[in-house]
């Protein structure tokens, strides 16, 4: 089997949906804040960009997979929540 890593490239900025009602901040040191004004929740995490794939990973446990290409950010729906046992 053949692995290629592709290296996280961090970058930073603030995303704003076209109605304003929804702005998400990646910050340089791969922390993000999402701000959803009605109702009104903040969801915060890590997230890791390679290529043009975005992974945010919540930390409630949520998975949402986008893609950053050209200065747009597109993000997708939130994949299922995994929950492992502790040993």
């Amino acid at each position: 089997m053949n692995i290629t890593m592709v290296p996280h490239v961090p970058v930073s900025g603030v995303w704003t949906s076209p109605d304003g009602g929804i702005s998400l901040e990646l910050r340089p040191d791969g922390r993000f804040v999402e701000t959803r004004a009605r109702p009104f929740n903040l969801f915060t995490g890590v997230y890791v960009l390679m290529g043009e794939t975005l992974k945010l990973f919540e930390d409630s446990g949520a998975v949402v997979t986008g893609t950053l290409a050209g200065g747009r950010l597109s993000i997708g729906a939130m994949e299922e929540r995994t929950f492992h046992t502790a040993h």
